[in-house]
């Protein structure tokens, strides 16, 4: 697991730390009662990154001389100086809401942040259950700490094809990885448009990061497929115009797992690539339609810092004007439990 990874940046709060030199945050009970988002503000937007300066090993300890550091989004050097545990319920964007323990970090200037967990347990699952609206700190669970883990899960919001797979070109069948701006993919709705943006990250195909397998005719593909978790895959029929009102809706791949010929495979390492047009579209993937990369605020918000620089130098009206300025989905999409109900 990295020690590079995205946080929820919560803002300046009060020193949780208030007397140095030994493990125990004092003052962390000034946090309980708070809550951090909300409508119109939702957290789903805080995501930043944190990087290690030096070498802090699998640990921030927040007892050295001088204490661990690190930057946000490639900022300035920031001293790593408290961590404390709470009990905390998350609000996501769609109304419901889910229990977790909430691991916080804070810096020598009060700069706190929520970090994931440092395994795939059941934290980490309501962490990436949906978009998080706000979180609200019920208790205080812990805050005898001489440190927090730094090897911590990486979020997995961006939705992605695995490297290998096959994507349905102009100049015939292409692998996704081989695409460059300017070549022309064929879209569901608009013919053979020109991919603007191509990237690709190697991941620990472990936990959440780890992708969904389609055996080949699961779906209607052609040969066995991989996408990330949360890579949308276009659904259509009955089923969803009596279950949503709509005749085609997307998926995310997670939500059509049934254990049988759709399954999450874990093991060794996956390439995830994206492929973003000038509008989120529908494009074929091993004979299936699936979704283009979308710039919204999860899949942004996952991104690195340089990452998300490049798109926006691509896109500068995103940066100007905001990620709606890109558009809306190509389809009404569901959440992964409202494909299973669909699907099963």
């Amino acid at each position: 697991m990295p020690t590079t990874f995205n946080v929820i940046s919560i803002g300046q709060l009060a020193d949780i730390d208030t007397n140095e030199g030994n493990n125990t945050a004092e003052n962390a009970s000034a946090l309980v009662g708070l809550t951090f988002g909300g409508p119109g503000d939702a957290l789903v937007n805080d995501f930043v990154e944190l990087s290690p300066v030096g070498n802090p090993g699998s640990f921030y300890n927040m007892n050295n001389s001088p204490n661990d550091r690190f930057r946000i989004d490639g900022g300035p050097v920031q001293t790593f100086d408290a961590t404390a545990l709470y009990s905390a319920t998350i609000t996501y964007v769609d109304g419901t809401t889910a229990t977790f323990s909430a691991v916080v970090m804070q810096d020598v200037n009060g700069n706190t942040y929520i970090a994931p967990e440092f395994s795939n347990n059941a934290d980490q699952a309501a962490l990436e259950a949906a978009p998080i609206q706000s979180i609200s700190f019920d208790g205080l669970l812990g805050n005898q700490y001489s440190g927090t883990t730094a090897n911590r899960e990486e979020w997995d919001f961006v939705p992605c094809f695995t490297a290998g797979t096959e994507i349905v070109t102009q100049k015939g069948m292409q692998k996704v990885e081989d695409l460059r701006p300017g070549d022309l993919v064929l879209t569901m709705d608009h013919g053979y448009q020109a991919v603007r943006w191509v990237g690709q990250r190697d991941v620990p195909a472990v936990g959440a990061l780890a992708p969904i397998h389609f055996d080949a005719g699961a779906i209607g593909n052609e040969v066995a497929l991989e996408v990330s978790p949360q890579h949308r895959m276009l659904v259509t029929g009955w089923r969803a115009e009596m279950n949503f009102g709509e005749n085609e809706v997307l998926v995310p791949a997670v939500g059509m797992v049934n254990g049988e010929d759709v399954r999450q495979i874990e093991g060794g390492q996956v390439t995830y690539v994206h492929v973003m047009f000038d509008s989120h579209e529908i494009i074929y993937a091993a004979g299936v339609p699936s979704e283009s990369f979308m710039p919204g605020e999860m899949g942004m918000t996952a991104m690195g810092q340089a990452v998300r620089d490049e798109i926006f130098e691509i896109f500068p009206e995103l940066k100007v004007e905001g990620l709606a300025a890109y558009g809306s989905d190509a389809r009404p999409s569901l959440r992964a439990s409202e494909g299973q109900l669909l699907l099963h």
